[in-house]
């Protein structure tokens, strides 16, 4: 009988063994290729490892969230490695031509089959914008800000101090200089109220995108591909900038500064796309607020501003394919999954407000100074912005600063409702004859675009000169291209 029993518990042991073996065979493992520099943030595996618990426990599915910068990327998938999930946008990743060059999958054609809770996140309308021209959606639009509205962040306090009430709207920079003036008299000789590195601040803001990389598309109400320096509202900016620069409002150094050598903190005009009701004190660390210069607007180039792809490799292996699209599902829509990958592991990095803490904060996300320091990649990339819960800061909690506005994603998407829609809306441009001419361009572009654009020179000094040269490196005739390719799109529906 012991011979016996010792039998039993053995095979017990060895299918026990197994069992867990299978499980770990079962498990689906899958790459997510991520915007937000070259390294990760310092506490990511400790918050893969918290993700990937909770996928396991739901889908039987881990991630690999690897970070890239664009160029790391590129070099990356030109070196033939291949990844599940991508994020991907004009700017990153470049959609169109990945699109083009036939990297990513179709997800149209399984969208409402494998994932209807992740199709009934955005109206049918975002989804058609989404499309590329040949009804194919090659990514799923990040659920934020997709009708874009565009804003300057000012110290409410300084605002006060200096008698100037700024309104929530307005039709021109240069409604702001007289602010800016007396602001800049308050300052320290090397001190300015509007400090410019790296990306000058966004002009092109009510113009349609065809591309990008290279500046075109069409002015709202029209169907004529153009540059954007055909836009008078992105001239006025250009214009407005220079002006600023020469009454010395502008750091001197604005063309070489970098991005990264600005400190939010230090109060200055910020240039944003944001909402009614976002509170940037929070970041900042002042008290701010904000006034409106564009917006809303609702076209293919702002919903496509932010997606997550899916490798065409996963067109041959559509068990990997639906686990990966259940996944980006669970990105956007299981609340504490999207907390996790925002704001890192609750209780250690994080902890919501609670009623008996702050009504007026409760379910907003409050960080702790180890999550703050440790944990804080692009949130924005990374699935629904949206869904994520309201950062609130301790002086929030505490009642000494401004409460957050909790419901401002609803009050978002209402204004969406009437936001103005571009008259070609869902057309993609194939631009992928066009690489080598692409790089000559953009190369021409850079030339110029950091001085102009932060004001040390006037726009109209250079202008001739560089459209010569882009013209010559073939802008016009990608120009015609795009043209021909939009009107046989319009012509088709």
């Amino acid at each position: 009988m012991k011979k016996l029993a010792s039998l039993v518990l053995a095979l017990m042991l060895v299918l026990s063994v197994c069992s867990f073996a299978g499980a770990e065979d079962d498990v689906i493992k899958l790459t997510w290729a991520m915007g937000t520099g070259s390294t990760a943030p310092k506490d990511n595996a400790m918050v893969l490892e918290e993700l990937n618990k909770i996928s396991r426990e739901k889908l039987g599915v881990e991630v690999d969230i690897q970070y890239f910068t664009n160029d790391q990327l590129q070099n990356s998938i030109q070196s033939g490695e291949v990844f599940d999930m991508y994020y991907t946008c004009s700017w990153y990743n470049n959609f169109n031509v990945a699109v083009s060059n036939k990297l990513f999958a179709n997800i149209w054609p399984h969208l409402q089959e494998w994932t209807p809770d992740l199709y009934a996140t955005m109206p049918e309308k975002v989804w058609n914008l989404a499309k590329s021209s040949d009804g194919g959606l090659y990514a799923i639009p990040v659920k934020k800000d997709y009708c874009p509205e565009n804003f300057i962040v000012y110290p409410a306090d300084k605002a006060a101090e200096l008698g100037f009430e700024i309104p929530a709207n307005i039709e021109a920079w240069d409604d702001l200089t007289d602010f800016l003036v007396a602001w800049k008299e308050t300052l320290p000789e090397n001190e300015y109220p509007v400090m410019v590195g790296g990306n000058p601040p966004g002009m092109e803001t009510s113009f349609d995108f065809i591309d990008r990389t290279v500046q075109i598309g069409v002015l709202f109400g029209t169907t004529e591909v153009v540059t954007v320096y055909e836009d008078p509202k992105v001239m006025e900016r250009y214009h407005t900038m220079n002006k600023w620069y020469n009454l010395g409002l502008i750091n001197p150094d604005a063309a070489q500064l970098t991005e990264d050598a600005i400190d939010d903190k230090h109060q200055h005009l910020n240039f944003v796309q944001a909402w009614d009701g976002y509170d940037y004190s929070v970041s900042y660390g002042y008290n701010c607020e904000m006034t409106r210069y564009s917006g809303p607007f609702l076209s293919t180039d702002g919903v496509q501003g932010s997606m997550n792809a899916f490798s065409i490799t996963l067109e041959n292996d559509l068990e990997r394919f639906e686990a990966a699209m259940k996944y980006q599902e669970l990105v956007n829509t299981d609340k504490l999954y999207r907390d996790t990958l925002r704001y890192g592991v609750q209780g250690y990095h994080w902890n919501y407000v609670t009623e008996e803490q702050n009504p007026a904060c409760a379910g907003g996300v409050l960080k702790t100074q180890v999550g703050n320091d440790n944990y804080g990649p692009w949130a924005f990339s990374q699935g629904s912005y949206s869904l994520a819960s309201i950062a609130v800061s301790q002086a929030q909690v505490d009642g000494t600063a401004k409460a957050p506005v909790m419901n401002q994603w609803d009050l978002y998407f209402a204004n969406c409702e009437n936001a103005e829609v571009s008259a070609i809306s869902g057309f993609t441009f194939d631009s992928s004859k066009w690489k080598a001419n692409y790089a000559e361009i953009t190369a021409i572009k850079d030339q110029y675009y950091k001085s102009y654009a932060s004001g040390t020179i006037n726009i109209d000094d250079v202008y001739d000169e560089m459209m010569e040269k882009m013209n010559a490196a073939g802008l016009q005739d990608i120009i015609e291209d795009a043209q021909a390719q939009l009107d046989a799109y319009l012509a088709s529906k």
